[in-house]
Parts: C-alpha cells; structure tokens; sequence
C-alpha cells in the first residue's frame, strides 16, 4: 500500500500537474510530472478512465499501479508531483511489465536521484 504521503488526491492537484507538467509516454502508461517547491516529498496519482472496465478491473488496476511503483520510492528525486494515467493496453500485460515500463518513464522523465543514475 501506498502511504498517504505520498499520494496526490484533490482534483486541483491533479489538474495542475496535467496543465503545467511535462509528461512521456509509454505504450500503457502515460506519466505527467511537475517539480514543486513547497514541500519536499514526492507524492504520486493514478488515473484510470472508465473506458478499461468496470470498477473491479479499474481498482485491479490501480492496486497493481500502487504497488509496482512502492519499491522505486526511495530512488525518485523529492520535491515531484506524478500522475500517471493508465491506457487500454495496460490490461493484456504481466505485472512485472508494468513494473518496468513505470521504472523506464521515470527514468525518460529525469527524475531519478543523482546517485542512482550512476
């Protein structure tokens, strides 16, 4: 499970990161990133439209989301808002899949602390 510090949850949050972010893109995910000043933890959202199913397939999805980007945490630079919008093709692959195309857009995005980029 994710800690709600480190979760995005009002709509304003979300949409501000949407307008004034930068985001990449991967064939089943889309990642929209905005570097903050205010606070220095990262804090992440998930998007699922309902276009992917019902609300079972939608929150399966959203669990496996939630727990792909857990252990990558600690690598990401602080100080970042992301939101990640899942797309129809998220629904036909493995977990681990998920897990590394989540792991390629944060590191396409730059977001990684200095150390780790090594």
């Amino acid at each position: 499970m994710l800690p709600k510090t480190f979760r995005l949850k009002k709509r304003g949050e979300f949409k501000k990161v949407y307008t004034e972010g930068k985001s990449v893109a991967s064939p089943c995910l889309i990642l929209y990133f905005k570097k903050r000043n205010a606070l220095k933890q990262t804090r992440i959202g998930f998007s699922i439209s309902k276009k992917l199913g019902c609300a079972v397939e939608r929150n399966r999805i959203k669990r496996r989301l939630r727990e792909a980007i857990r252990p990558y945490l600690n690598i990401i630079e602080p100080g970042y808002d992301l939101f990640f919008i899942a797309r129809h093709k998220i629904k036909g692959i493995s977990f681990e899949d998920v897990e590394k195309n989540m792991l390629n857009l944060i590191k396409r995005a730059g977001i990684i602390k200095r150390e780790e980029k090594k």
